[in-house]
């Protein structure tokens, strides 16, 4: 019954942040000279732990330095590491990880 407890509070606590728009952000130590940042328009997300499911996709890519996925914005802002991973590659990991569609915005978010 305490195990039960323990997880209802930390589903709750999951789903509270979620619901504030906090933005599920990823770091690594490696700095590089060669880092590029992308900004993706992302539909279909349709619930809160979305951002949490393509984070844990673009982490999984070698060369993706961070990775910021904002539910309410509807966007994914990555750096990525120049020759090690390319655009497609992160619209592909995206895509490939449920029923998103991602499209690289330009300089002026269109």
């Amino acid at each position: 019954m305490r195990i039960l407890i323990i997880g209802v509070v930390t589903l709750v606590l999951v789903l509270a942040i979620a619901l504030t728009g906090f933005n599920i952000s990823t770091q690594s130590s490696e700095e590089s000279t060669n880092t590029q940042e992308v900004t993706l328009k992302v539909d279909g997300m349709t619930c809160k732990m979305c951002p949490l499911t393509i984070k844990t996709a673009l982490k999984k890519l070698d060369g993706v330095v961070d990775a910021n996925v904002s539910y309410k914005d509807k966007e994914a802002k990555v750096q990525y590491e120049e020759g090690k991973v390319t655009v497609d590659d992160i619209v592909k990991a995206i895509e490939n990880t449920g029923n998103y569609r991602a499209t690289p915005l330009d300089k002026e978010g269109k």
